[in-house]
């Protein structure tokens, strides 16, 4: 409407190196989201394929779980592939802000440094997507309470649990133990999965996005060879 007041532009808050940090762990933390929850529900999926034969672990149960599991990274790394790429246009973008700046030029807009590419970011998603196995895992190598922390890992990173009792079975498949001689801590080696899928296609993710780029500016630089040429004759 035309009685209405024009928007108050919101006050940025000066970009310190302290802020600076603690919004890349923001960004990356939200980030680890959407590809917990795809680790998350293909566990969940691996879980029902445990539930086929309780009694004992077959070769179907583990082959099922393993190709959940692999499902998961798979979503893993067309995530942070995607991830590579929105923040190296966010790369380019911050450096046409940086050129500008040195030149006395306000630039518009509301671009964020946080967002930018930086190779080391792919690997900050995979560590906050296995936190909840560092957690969990701590409570499985307790003694006394190895039992309720492997179900905290079964119900929530079972990704990172099923080898482990895979292994426990096919090494001890009597079961019959007071304590389990493959102790549910070991699931936390598991984080290295999303750590190596993710740091791996954030990079290549980045990488193919500068192709493109690279790609369009020599289409556009023929193009206006071609007009130039074509303006001559």
């Amino acid at each position: 409407m035309l009685n209405e007041l024009p928007k108050k532009e919101k006050k940025q808050k000066p970009l310190t190196p302290w802020r600076y940090f603690w919004r890349i762990q923001k960004v990356c933390a939200l980030r680890a989201v959407t590809p917990f929850m795809m680790y998350l529900f293909m566990s969940l999926i691996a879980f029902a394929c445990q539930a086929i034969a309780p009694d004992a672990t077959e070769w179907y149960e583990v082959l099922l779980g393993s190709v959940c599991i692999l499902g998961g990274a798979a979503f893993n790394a067309h995530l942070t592939f995607t991830y590579g790429k929105m923040h190296y246009d966010s790369y380019l973008t911050g450096c046409i802000h940086r050129k500008n700046k040195m030149f006395g030029i306000e630039s518009g807009g509301d671009h964020c440094p946080e967002q930018e590419y930086r190779w080391w970011k792919g690997l900050l998603i995979g560590f906050y997507i296995g936190v909840p196995v560092l957690v969990m895992g701590l409570f499985a190598t307790l003694p006394a309470t190895w039992s309720g922390g492997e179900v905290a890992l079964v119900m929530f990173a079972g990704w990172a649990i099923f080898p482990v009792q895979w292994i426990r079975s096919y090494l001890y498949p009597g079961g019959e133990w007071t304590y389990p001689p493959v102790s549910g801590g070991y699931s936390m080696l598991m984080i290295f999965l999303p750590i190596l899928v993710s740091g791996v296609f954030y990079v290549v993710g980045a990488m193919v996005q500068r192709r493109n780029k690279a790609l369009e500016a020599e289409r556009s630089a023929r193009v206006a060879e071609a007009a130039q040429k074509s303006k001559r004759k």
